[in-house]
């Protein structure tokens, strides 16, 4: 796998950051909880949300109690009927780098226990200073491949 470019990496980035910070913001809240926000912001009723989103007035305050929980099409047609645009993405829980690196410490520690247990059955089980190097050169090496050893079961 080819190495992520420069300009690519800064765009995850940035959407990284902007996520997390609108992710603060909503505090928790969900579509449907954020649906009767906007729409009373508005003074717009449920029956008149309804109407424009072609919907039954019913289905929209069970979207907005958090009795029904809407497809995206759904939250497509009410966002459009409150003049909003509704935004999908994907957020990483952390920074790329660091989910990498954990992954790839995660890798390294199996694949030397593994040979520390197969050494130990042997009786020739190295000592503690020998197992960090060589988990530390696991990690480079799984960080400087070409990926898939990195994500591979």
């Amino acid at each position: 796998m080819a190495k992520p470019k420069k300009s690519e990496k800064l765009f995850l980035e940035g959407i990284f950051l902007t996520g997390k910070a609108l992710q603060k913001k909503l505090r928790g809240l969900s579509a449907g909880q954020l649906i009767p926000l906007i729409r009373k912001q508005l003074q717009m009723s449920q029956r008149t949300l309804a109407k424009r989103a072609a919907m039954q007035q019913s289905s929209i305050a069970r979207i907005e109690s958090g009795r029904l929980d809407p497809n995206i099409s759904t939250l497509k047609k009410i966002a459009d009927a409150m003049g909003c645009d509704l935004i999908i993405t994907i957020v990483p829980r952390s920074d790329l780098e660091t989910m990498r690196e954990n992954q790839a410490k995660t890798k390294a520690e199996q694949k030397i226990r593994y040979l520390h247990g197969t050494m130990s059955l042997e009786k020739q089980a190295p000592n503690q200073k020998l197992l960090k190097e060589l988990l530390d050169e696991e990690v480079k090496n799984l960080l400087d491949s070409s990926g898939s050893a990195l994500w591979d079961e």
